[in-house]
């Protein structure tokens, strides 16, 4: 056999290659591993605050297990709701499904792209695979723009004031806001003083930002406004904001206008006619005043001459009066300007006599001028308000005209339904008259008045018709008149208004009688107006009418033979725009007509006249402007056309045309400050046909000196031009002067006294509130006062208004009434540093001039804490060292008080004075041992000082089976159990709330359980260890707090309780009760009552935008002796919160006009002595 030696030595050779080729199959793992991983959602949308679902599929693909970690990566500040990182082994060929779910971070950006990681990771630690999935979170805009607050304030020095914009942007991405502020022409922004100024402002998502601009008074400009406005346009990519300011530039000093009614005293003297080349000047006088008595009651006298010479002018061509006027009776004698249907003008005397159901009056008057006696009497009778009557009668007697009349009258008022009043009068007159030579004529006419009113709510309605018949001694001889007018509201923008005018005239003249006829003049219009108000600003009114005009009153025409008469279709068009500032509008307004000749006069006093047929028919437009501001403005009209009848008659007659222009400018301001007071009226007239223009310019010049001095100068400038037949222009002028000085005497009232008060403000540095020489002024303080009396309504000569402090902090009031006032002052600026005003508000009485200084107090720091000393075999577990009530009292007796914080550390802001003593109410007393209670405190320099109260813990023995003799023991405690349930619901929807339940340990404000209610249902349950210190508190976004004490008396070892309750949502107008009880008389807070407040704190410094109202309220008993303690409970609960950081509040005192139950027992009182807190703004 041949053995082949090459194989054999081949042969080891491959046996060591095939063992090394099995073990590296045996050992090897590092086969790339076949596993998928995908997201069954690839991309998803979600918002902040929410969560998402998706699913991870993991598919092992290799015919092997696979053991790996699955890992979860999410951005930033999200959440995955489970395991970050799970263990899994999955069989060859296998695969399985990993459900996760992520919460959105509620700072997410928005319009980015954020990415959640799935990660496969080998034992080593490697990554296999990585898998992402998308989430897009859209773009959530929620911007708010607005100026931080509505009101701003000039500083009188320097004429700056800071406006604050506040920016919050709650949406998910970065905003660009471009804020566009437009001043008017008084103020400027910036250190440019711009009118108009833009800023670009970036703000982060999820904040807020407060843009200060400074805005600046332009002093150099001479304005009387006060009042200024400052527009701001904030613009983003899609969406704008508007909003106002207003600043105020107020004064320091306030001069209250005392009327001439009551003046004990004024002169006037007057010289007309200065500078006159065709006579000489001519002097007169006023001389009147008032005297003002008790209840109303007053002297007054008047009396006022046309020309010093002759001396019997001074009595003769002249008027004057006296007079007496009380609640009951009055008394007049000198000149009467009075009538009873007829005139009883002369000088004589009135008197009369006023009840509540009565009055009664006779007159007696005699002309100076001409030689006529009046006697006239009135008797008014009302039962009630809803009917009355009236009877009169007067005789007249003109001796030098043979005339004599006898009038009376009666009439009636009567409201026969709510809505409706209406009344009428009967006039009977007879009349005689004729000459001596001739015969005597009698008459007798009648006359009659009728009214009707009706007020609804949609429509309304004045009908008035008045007439006399010819002689009738009124005014009404021979004339009739009809007024009626009907406004129907359609709704809020749209009126029709219907107004009808019906007047005829045929008197009849006793000292003409059949000699000359007596001509007449009638018309009558009919209108119809519809109105449109869009808005506030803007009106349009457009409708059409007609009117029917005659009258024989022509020259040219036979008279009491013939007549003109014409019928007029006419159309109405305009508009009203009221602008910005007050007592400013524009008024524009198109009014043409239509002329027929209803009636062609054919006797003329030329009988060969005659006119043509085609002059019958013609038309006539009118148009006028109107432009009123507060200190100027003009007026415009345009006729072309005969609009009158008269004019009518004449382009009828005579064929002339009528085309005329009228502009009346006028112009009224101070020229300088508040002392020279200018006024200029002028009216300028053009006839275009006839060429002739007529021009009056008035000018008055006030000059208001110290001590109610003052001059007035008149000046009328009158020219007139004319162009002649021969187109000669002819040209009149004339120029007249008056001036006059008047005197308005300072003498006080024996009743009614004025006073000047000065009000100043200072830093009080030593706490004593007296002013001394180092400490200064407080300037921009808002100050107002309010007369609070109850005479003020006697006569009520002041308004109240608001003024600024000066750099001296002075604030005066001149000439104000003596009474009882309320001051309420606050700073505007930044000047009080660390000092804040003593006293919420300020009662005083007004009876001299007065001079009060009010303090404004620095605060130091009084600090420190409360510590507990444990026992090492303590068993009482956490202590609550919050709410701790923590006071300091001066010598004088005032205190300030606060509450511990969570770690039991307080911080008391107090002004300096002497010194302190500063307590804690000791609600330990029960478990610990405190070592001091009583430190005085003097900071003697010092701007802080710190006080710690120490407490030792007692050693106490719990028996939760206690026998009868344990119970005996003080020192033994007994252990129950109390369960309460219920439900917690929106007290309008009533819909389920979410809601934070917590109980109180009412023994020291300690929280000894909380839950959160059911957001779908309101449930709630709460278990605790019985108690008598128990108080439920349920508190919730947007809602006003509910508080109760738990007054369960348990005796039982399980309790079961429900309390249901409704919550109430802040809204304007809504209340809370607070959960204080008072004293009888009292009006002190008790550590109760300090935990109702601070829980009623929280809530508003979480709705700082609201303004409330604090109102306190008594019970029957309280009220009758101490009217004034419903008031001061709510003071007291006003300036705890002004103490503690809110002060946009206002007081209010019910007494016991608003009780919440019947005053027969002591418990029912017991809840009307209450203070409510309700929404008045937000």
């Amino acid at each position: 056999m041949k053995v082949d030696f090459k194989k054999l030595l081949l042969l080891p050779f491959i046996l060591f290659a095939h063992n090394l080729m099995g073990q590296f199959f045996l050992y090897n793992t590092n086969e790339q591993k076949k596993i998928e991983l995908h997201f069954v959602k690839h991309s998803v949308e979600a918002t902040k605050g929410k969560t998402i679902f998706n699913v991870v599929k993991v598919v092992n693909k290799s015919t092997q297990p696979q053991t790996f970690t699955f890992q979860l990566t999410v951005p930033s500040g999200w959440q995955i709701l489970g395991d970050e990182k799970l263990e899994l082994t999955l069989p060859p060929l296998d695969s399985t499904l990993i459900p996760i779910r992520v919460a959105i971070g509620k700072n997410v950006r928005g319009d980015i792209g954020y990415s959640i990681i799935a990660a496969i990771i080998d034992q080593r630690g490697n990554v296999i695979k990585n898998e992402y999935s998308f989430v897009k979170v859209p773009r959530e805009v929620d911007i708010k723009v607005k100026f931080l607050t509505r009101f701003e304030y000039f500083d009188q020095q320097t004429g700056h004031a800071p406006v604050k914009i506040k920016i919050e942007n709650r949406g998910n991405r970065e905003e660009l806001i471009t804020l566009s502020l437009d001043a008017g022409n008084f103020i400027g922004i910036g250190s440019a003083r711009l009118q108009n100024y833009i800023q670009d402002v970036n703000i982060p998502p999820y904040s807020d930002s407060t843009v200060v601009f400074d805005v600046y008074l332009n002093k150099q400009l001479q304005t009387s406004r006060d009042l200024f406005k400052l527009n701001l346009q904030a613009k983003t990519i899609d969406s704008t904001f508007k909003s106002t300011s207003w600043l105020k530039n107020l004064s320091s000093k306030y001069t209250n206008y005392i009327p001439d009614s009551r003046r004990v005293l004024i002169t006037e003297f007057f010289a007309r006619g200065l500078f006159s080349n065709y006579a000489k000047p001519a002097y007169a006088s006023i001389i009147q005043g008032n005297i003002l008595l008790r209840k109303k009651n007053e002297i007054y006298f008047f009396y006022n001459n046309y020309n010093t010479t002759p001396t019997e002018n001074l009595y003769k061509f002249n008027r004057m009066w006296i007079g007496y006027n009380s609640n009951k009776y009055f008394l007049q004698i000198g000149d009467i300007n009075r009538s009873i249907e007829s005139s009883l003008y002369g000088r004589g005397g009135n008197i009369g006599i006023k009840m509540k159901k009565i009055k009664l009056e006779a007159i007696a008057t005699q002309r100076v001028l001409n030689p006529q006696s009046n006697v006239g009497t009135e008797l008014e009778f009302s039962p009630t308000q809803d009917y009355g009557f009236k009877l009169g009668g007067v005789l007249t007697k003109s001796i030098n005209e043979n005339f004599e009349s006898k009038l009376g009258t009666a009439g009636f008022k009567l409201n026969l339904i709510k809505r409706l009043r209406l009344g009428y009068s009967l006039v009977y007159n007879q009349i005689r008259f004729g000459n001596q030579n001739d015969s005597i004529i009698n008459k007798i006419a009648f006359g009659s008045t009728a009214y009707l009113n009706y007020s609804g709510r949609k429509l309304n309605a004045t009908v008035r018709f008045k007439f006399g018949q010819p002689f009738l001694n009124s005014s009404f001889n021979g004339r009739s008149e009809l007024i009626s007018q009907v406004v129907y509201n359609l709704n809020e923008k749209n009126i029709i208004q219907h107004y009808t005018i019906d007047n005829r005239n045929n008197p009849g003249d006793y000292r003409s009688f059949n000699i000359i006829k007596q001509s007449f003049t009638n018309f009558h219009k009919q209108f119809i107006t519809w109105g449109y108000n869009p808005n506030n600003k803007v009106y349009f009114f457009s409708g059409p009418g007609f009117e029917i005009n005659s009258s024989d009153i022509f020259p040219v025409i036979q008279r009491g033979e013939d007549y003109f008469s014409t019928l007029v279709y006419n159309y109405n068009l305009g508009f009203r725009f009221k602008g910005e500032k007050p007592s400013s509008s524009l008024t524009a307004q198109i009014f043409t007509g239509f002329v027929n000749v209803l009636h062609k006069p054919i006797y003329y006093v030329d009988s060969t006249f005659s006119i043509p047929t085609s002059k019958s028919r013609f038309n006539y437009q009118n148009i006028s402007i109107n432009l009123r501001q507060p200190r100027w403005g003009i007026q415009a009209i345009y006729t072309n056309g005969p609009r009158s009848i008269y004019e009518q008659f004449n382009w009828y007659y005579a064929s002339r045309p009528n085309r005329m222009l009228r502009v009346m400018p006028y112009f009224d301001s101070f020229i300088y400050k508040e002392q020279l007071q200018l006024q200029v009226n002028i009216s300028y007239s053009n006839d275009l046909v006839a060429k002739s223009s007529y021009s009056n310019i008035t000018s008055q010049l006030f000059w208001y000196l110290p001590k109610n001095w003052q001059l007035r100068f008149l000046n009328v400038y009158t020219i007139q031009s004319r162009v002649t037949p021969t187109e000669a222009v002819e040209r009149f002028q004339n120029m007249y002067f008056e001036a006059s000085v008047r005197k308005e005497f300072g003498i006080q009232q024996p009743y009614l006294k004025f006073h000047t008060l000065k009000l100043v403000f200072f830093k009080d540095f030593n706490g004593n509130r007296i002013m001394n020489e180092n400490e200064p002024g407080i300037k921009n303080v808002l100050v107002n006062i309010q007369r609070v009396d109850d005479e003020k309504m006697d006569y009520p000569d002041f308004t109240s208004g608001e003024l600024l402090s000066n750099q001296y902090g002075e604030v005066i009031y001149e000439k104000i009434p003596s009474g009882i006032y309320e001051l309420s002052y606050n700073a505007v600026g930044n000047e009080t540093g660390t000092f804040s005003k003593a006293d919420i508000d300020i009662k005083f009485s007004l009876n001299k001039d007065l001079t009060l200084y009010i303090p404004f107090v620095e605060k130091n720091k009084i600090f420190g804490r409360i510590i507990l000393n444990r026992s090492k075999l303590s068993g009482l577990g956490k202590v609550d060292v919050s709410n701790i009530r923590i006071t300091a009292t001066d010598t004088r007796g005032n205190t300030i008080s606060t509450l511990t914080d969570k770690n039991g550390e307080f911080v008391i802001y107090a002004p300096v004075t002497d010194e302190y003593v500063v307590t804690v109410n000791n609600i330990f007393y029960q478990d610990f041992d405190l070592r001091q209670n009583n430190f005085r405190v003097q900071f003697n320099g010092y701007k802080q000082f710190e006080v710690n109260f120490v407490f030792d813990e007692k050693v106490r023995r719990i028996n939760f089976s206690p026998s009868s003799q344990d119970l005996a023991n003080e020192s033994v405690l007994q252990v129950r159990r109390t369960n309460l349930r219920g439900t917690i619901k929106d007290a309008s929807s009533l819909k389920p709330l979410r809601a934070r339940v917590n109980l109180i340990n009412t023994k020291n404000n300690s929280i000894v359980a909380s839950i959160y209610s059911n957001p779908l249902t309101g449930d709630y349950n709460l278990s605790f260890l019985a108690g008598e210190n128990y108080a439920l508190e349920v508190v919730a976004d947007d809602y006003w707090y509910y508080a109760e004490t738990l007054n369960l008396n348990q005796v039982t070892t399980f309790m079961n309780v429900t309390r249901d309750i409704l919550l109430k949502p802040i809204s304007i107008g809504s209340k809370l009760e607070l959960n204080i009880r008072f004293d009888i008389n009292k009006a002190d807070l008790g550590p109760e009552a300090v935990a109702e407040l601070n829980r009623l704190l929280d809530i508003l410094r979480q709705n700082p935008g609201i303004k409330i109202e604090v109102q306190g309220h008594s019970d029957d008993l309280e009220a009758i002796n101490n009217q004034t303690i419903s008031e001061e409970r709510a003071k007291r609960v006003a300036q705890y919160l002004v103490e503690n950081g809110f002060s946009n509040l206002q007081v209010r005192g019910f007494g016991n006009t608003v009780p919440i139950a019947p005053n027969d027992t002591e418990e029912n009182r017991a809840l009307n002595r209450r203070v409510e807190i309700e929404v008045i703004g937000k």
